[in-house]
């Protein structure tokens, strides 16, 4: 049998092995645990490159677009300025602001907007007839009786731009498809059915540039031409035609706003287009005051901005 104190050395030294194994696996486990941290960590900051990277290519920009006509003995290009933004708007904010806008066009015929917000003539012919909604100020296109011609109505009485609209007007800049020099303080809506149009036209310098249009439901053309042939009711034919996908926003500008026309043909199916606009100031309606909250208001609150808007419509008709 072994001397007790040999026993104790053992135990001492096989004790002294333990307690190195253990402090030893606690700083394998340390170092794992960081090692994983670090990992996770590092995964993190991939997923973030990657997200980044996914919310950069969902936004695409065309502005390279030419046409090259002859005007006044010059070669020009009549599409110079003009800028395609896709993915500014994604597909569920695509739907509420097209809901947003049905329920403008029930308040519209249920007389529930003030009186030159809302406007749908009745259909005589192919290509007329297509519901218009503008807030801000009322832009008259036609000669009026007393032979004052097309332009901003000075005493016309509109609604306010609501705050889905000032959202949506707040992600065009922050995305800088418009120029902070630049925000609109008017919009016009317009709905098409199928056969309905815009004939050829260069937009009123009652309102500066740059300007946008936006649209939703269903893609279709644009045609752009210094001169532009109308064929018939609906139909013309122009030196270019530009896709317009569903959600893209097109900014005219430089040439394509100011020497070139620009149309719609008749639409073969529904289709919604809301155009952001900045008018002139010595053009603004004498009753005019420019919405000062617009730096408030969050990029993201669609369905919100929707909500209190037709709550605030229902309050005001009740009162």
């Amino acid at each position: 049998m072994g001397s007790p104190e040999i026993y104790d050395d053992i135990s001492r030294v096989d004790l002294s092995k333990n307690q190195k194994i253990v402090k030893k696996r606690k700083m394998n486990t340390q170092e794992f645990l960081e090692e994983e941290k670090f990992d996770s960590n590092l995964k993190n900051i991939k997923h973030s490159i990657e997200e980044r990277k996914r919310v950069f290519n969902r936004f695409y920009m065309k502005k390279d677009y030419v046409c090259l006509e002859r005007i006044n003995r010059r070669i020009v290009n009549i599409l110079d300025g003009l800028q395609l933004h896709i993915g500014v708007f994604n597909s569920m904010e695509q739907k509420e602001i097209v809901q947003f806008i049905y329920d403008l066009q029930n308040k519209g015929r249920n007389n529930e907007l003030e009186e030159h917000t809302y406007s749908e003539p009745k259909k005589w012919m192919r290509g007329k007839g297509r519901v218009t909604i503008q807030f801000g100020c009322c832009y008259n296109y036609a000669v009026e009786k007393n032979g004052i011609p097309p332009g901003i109505l000075r005493n016309g009485i509109v609604d306010p731009i609501p705050n889905l609209f000032k959202i949506m007007i707040n992600r065009l800049i922050t995305s800088h498809v418009l120029p902070i020099s630049c925000v609109p303080d008017s919009c016009i809506i317009n709905i098409y059915e199928p056969g309905d149009c815009i004939p050829p036209h260069i937009d009123s310098h009652d309102f500066i540039r740059p300007f946008c249009t936006i649209s939703f439901l269903s893609k279709c053309n644009i045609i752009f031409g210094h001169k532009i042939k109308i064929v018939g009711p609906g139909e013309f034919i122009g030196s270019a035609s530009i896709p317009l996908p569903v959600g893209s926003v097109l900014l005219l500008n430089g040439n394509g706003a100011n020497l070139a026309k620009h149309c719609i043909p008749a639409v073969s199916y529904k289709r919604i287009s809301v155009t952001f606009i900045k008018m002139d100031k010595t053009k603004q309606p004498h009753n005019f005051m420019f919405y000062s909250d617009f730096q408030n208001i969050k990029s993201s609150d669609f369905s919100d901005a929707s909500e209190s808007y037709h709550t605030k419509k229902r309050s005001a008709l009740i009162g």
